[in-house]
C-alpha cells in the first residue's frame, strides 16, 4: 500500500469513528466509502500475475549515444487474460519503464524498447519488476522476475586520420628487444626457437655454442603510438573530461587500425597495450570505466617516456594546458617522430605555437577531430 493508500485508510477510520461518536451519519458514510475504496484497491492488486519473463540486450557493447535495445518476452501462464501492466528496471541508477498490453491466456508477447546510452560506463540492467497499481494510486504491488544483464557503453569514437609511419630509425641504440621482429635490422644472436627461419641460422655461433643459434632481426621503422591521457580533475570540467576520454579512445582506435601497435598511458600510472598489441579493444574497454585521478602529472609520465622505447607518434590528451609542461614534452622529439597534444577546455582559444609540438584546442571531441584534420594537411 502506498503512502496515499495508508493515509486514505486512516482517514476513513477517523471519519467513521467521528461520525459514530458525534452521531453524524453523513460523516460516517463518507468514512465508510473511503474504507471501501481502499479495500477495493487492495483486492485489485492482490492477485499475483502468473508470468514468465525473459530479456535480451542487443548489443551488449555499444558506443556512447549508439542505440541499444532490450527485447522482453512475456508469457501469460494463467487461464485468464492478463490486463495491461508496466515493467520497470534500472540501468545503473536510471529507471527504465515499458508498458505491456493485454495478453490473452496462455499467450506470449514480445516487446522492444530502447536503453539509455548517453552515459559512458559499465552498467547492470537490473531484474524486471512487474508493477500493478490501482487507478487511484492507493495501492501498488511489485513482483521481481527475470535476471540481471550487463551492458558496456564505450567512449564515442570520432574519425581521426593516422599520420605516416615516419622515418626508419633506431630508438635505443642500434635496436631493442622491444622492437617488433622483422627483416630490417640485425639486433643480436640468440638461441633457435621453433618457427624460426632456418636461413637465419648463424653457423659460426652454432659451432661455438654447440646448439643452433640464429640472427634476431627487428623492424625499427614500424609505427608505434603512445596515447597519454591526463586524468587530473583540476584541469577539466565534468563535460570536457568525458570529451577527453572520447579523444583518447578515438586516437587509440585510429592509430592502431588493427595493424599497428598502440599503448595507452595515464597520469594515474596505468599502462595498457604496447609494442606487440595491435588491437585497441582492451584500451577502449579500460576507458569505458576510467575516472578522474589526482595522482601523477604529465611531467612525470614524460620523464618515464624518455627512458622507454619511444615510437612514431605520441598523442597527449589533457584539459587546460599547463605551459610549464611543454618543454618536457618537446624533449620527447628525440623519441617520437610526431608529438600531438589535444587540449579540451570549455572556452577554447587559438592554439599556441611551439616548434616540434602540434597543439589542438577544442571543447568537444568533434572540435578536436576538426583541428586534427587541419593538422594532418601538413603531415
Amino acid at each position: 500500500m502506498t503512502r496515499l493508500g495508508v493515509g486514505s485508510a486512516l482517514l476513513g477510520a477517523v471519519l467513521i469513528a467521528l461520525g459514530w461518536l458525534a452521531d453524524w451519519p453523513a460523516i460516517a458514510a463518507a468514512g465508510l466509502g473511503v474504507a471501501i475504496l481502499v479495500v477495493g484497491s487492495v483486492l485489485s492488486v492482490g492477485r499475483r500475475p502468473r508470468l514468465e519473463i525473459s530479456r535480451q540486450v542487443e548489443p551488449a557493447r555499444v558506443q556512447k549515444g549508439t542505440p541499444a535495445v532490450a527485447v522482453v518476452y512475456v508469457r501469460n501462464l494463467a487461464l485468464r487474460a492478463q490486463p495491461p501492466l508496466v515493467l520497470e528496471q534500472r540501468l545503473g541508477d536510471v529507471p527504465v519503464r515499458v508498458a505491456i498490453p493485454r495478453i490473452r491466456r496462455l499467450a506470449d508477447h514480445a516487446g522492444t524498447y530502447r536503453l539509455p546510452t548517453d552515459r559512458r560506463g559499465s552498467f547492470e540492467l537490473g531484474p524486471i519488476e512487474v508493477v500493478r497499481a490501482d487507478p487511484f494510486g492507493l495501492c501498488r504491488r511489485v513482483q521481481t522476475l527475470g535476471t540481471t544483464e550487463h551492458i558496456a557503453v564505450h567512449p564515442r569514437i570520432v574519425a581521426l586520420s593516422r599520420p605516416p609511419a615516419g622515418r626508419s630509425r633506431n630508438l635505443e641504440g642500434p635496436s631493442s628487444d622491444l622492437s617488433p621482429q622483422g627483416s630490417v635490422a640485425f639486433h643480436r644472436i640468440r638461441e633457435y626457437a621453433p618457427g624460426d627461419d632456418v636461413r637465419r641460422v648463424h653457423w659460426p655461433s652454432t659451432a661455438h655454442r654447440g646448439q643452433l643459434m640464429v640472427r634476431h632481426l627487428v623492424d625499427t621503422a614500424q609505427a608505434f603510438t603512445v596515447v597519454l591521457l591526463d586524468q587530473r580533475p583540476l584541469l577539466y570540467s565534468p563535460e570536457t573530461f568525458e570529451e577527453a576520454v572520447d579523444v583518447a579512445a578515438s586516437a587509440a582506435a585510429a592509430m592502431s587500425g588493427g595493424t599497428a601497435p598502440v599503448q595507452l598511458r595515464t597520469t594515474g600510472g596505468e599502462r595498457l597495450g604496447g609494442p606487440n598489441q595491435r588491437d585497441a579493444r582492451t584500451i577502449v574497454d579500460f576507458l569505458t570505466t576510467v575516472s578522474p585521478d589526482e595522482r601523477g602529472s604529465l611531467t612525470e609520465q614524460a620523464s618515464m617516456l624518455t627512458r622507454d622505447r619511444g615510437g612514431s607518434v605520441l598523442v597527449v590528451i589533457t584539459g587546460r594546458l599547463e605551459v610549464e609542461t611543454v618543454p618536457t614534452l618537446i624533449r620527447l622529439r628525440r623519441r617520437f617522430d610526431r608529438l600531438l597534444l589535444a587540449s579540451l577546455v570549455p572556452d577554447p582559444q587559438p592554439a599556441p605555437l611551439y616548434a616540434g609540438l602540434r597543439i589542438m584546442v577544442g571543447a568537444t571531441a568533434d572540435e578536436i577531430a576538426n583541428a586534427w584534420r587541419s593538422e594532418a594537411i601538413g603531415w
